[in-house]
């Protein structure tokens, strides 16, 4: 019960921060847009604390999944709307997940080196990949794209990077062909980043990953 209740809080923690942030950039945003906001961080936040319960994950786990979803959910909302990933999310990222690896020292030492070994081969990996796909599509990945998915591997080290990856691609392909089939869009035109991104993480949280 504790665990649900603190990740209600917390996801509602983040509604008002979220609701700041996008005041402060766009301006009021529609009614309609702030219920959707407050019912899918809601819903997420009940859901990791009902799924993390039977999983049998303390509430560290909780706050973890939490902060990696909160943080791509903003910054899905501000790719969506201006074509960027701002710095200071991706800086926030590797932030905690150095704070995150620093309480592994001092709590794990044995593992400590282990885990930042495999955060930083994760945080090259995605970073590599992305910086292949650059240079072999010109357009078709940014700057922002590389250094989000890279401070994401460094947070969330291989293995739950690579789920996130795989659900993040198939579902932004099965996205793009459904809209070239509706010809809502051709091939050409820029499909931001992020907000799948945000989508591979939250799936891949509420799957204990």
């Amino acid at each position: 019960m504790a665990n649900l209740i603190f990740c209600v809080v917390f996801m509602l923690i983040t509604y008002t921060v979220t609701l700041y942030m996008y005041k402060k950039r766009y301006g009021n945003i529609y009614s309609r847009q702030n219920v959707l906001l407050v019912i899918t961080y809601l819903m997420i936040g009940i859901t990791i604390g009902i799924l993390y319960r039977i999983y049998a994950y303390d509430i560290f786990r909780s706050f973890k999944a939490l902060t990696v979803i909160s943080v791509s959910l903003i910054i899905a909302g501000i790719d969506y709307r201006e074509k960027i990933i701002p710095n200071e999310a991706v800086v926030f990222i590797l932030s905690v997940a150095c704070i995150f690896i620093l309480i592994n020292v001092f709590t794990n030492t044995i593992e400590a080196l282990a885990i930042f070994i495999d955060s930083a081969v994760a945080m090259l990996i995605g970073s590599g990949l992305f910086a292949i796909s650059k240079a072999i599509s010109k357009n078709g990945v940014g700057m922002g794209d590389i250094k989000l998915v890279g401070a994401l591997g460094f947070y969330l080290r291989t293995y739950t990077l690579m789920g996130v990856l795989i659900v993040s691609l198939v579902s932004i392909a099965l996205y793009g062909l459904f809209k070239v089939f509706t010809k809502k869009a051709t091939t050409k035109d820029e499909i931001p980043f992020a907000p799948f991104i945000a989508f591979g993480v939250t799936a891949c949280m509420l799957l204990g990953f």
